[in-house]
This record gives structure tokens, C-alpha cells and sequence, in this order.
């Protein structure tokens, strides 16, 4: 039987790969939508997800991702009409 040390050892570091696995995917994710943004804006989130310092912060500009996208979204809609 395994000891409660090595359990609790165990447990940590199955903890701690799941919460990096967690900001690995989102650091992919936000990589994938800055190339849907428009290209002279790129830079910018590229240098923000580079220097983000922590989940919060990629949260963050996972965020002004969206915005920027639905903002491009609705000016190509809106020259449609």
C-alpha cells in the first residue's frame, strides 16, 4: 500500500500539471485567434501573451482578443451593407 506522503506527493503534482496544462491550451488557443486578427494589430497581442505573467493575465487578453475579432467583424458586416 502506498504511503500518505507519497500519495499527497503525488496528488501535488498531478495538481500542478493539470493547472499548466490549463495555461498551455489557453496560450495556444490565444496564439490561434491572433492570427485572425487583422495584421497590423498582431504584434501587439503577441508582445501582451509574451509578457503576461500569469492565467490572469492571458484571461485578460484572451479578452481583448474577442473584442478586437467581433469589432473586425462587425466593420466587414457593416461594408456589406
Amino acid at each position: 500500500m502506498v504511503s500518505e506522503n507519497i500519495k499527497n506527493f503525488v496528488d501535488e503534482i498531478s495538481g500542478q500539471v493539470q493547472k499548466e496544462a490549463k495555461y498551455i491550451e489557453l496560450v495556444f488557443t490565444i496564439y490561434y485567434l491572433i492570427s485572425l486578427v487583422e495584421p497590423g494589430k498582431r504584434e501587439s497581442f503577441q508582445e501582451a501573451i509574451n509578457n503576461a505573467e500569469s492565467i490572469e493575465d492571458a484571461y485578460e487578453i484572451l479578452n481583448a482578443l474577442k473584442l478586437q475579432i467581433g469589432a473586425q467583424g462587425a466593420k466587414k458586416l457593416l461594408k456589406n451593407l
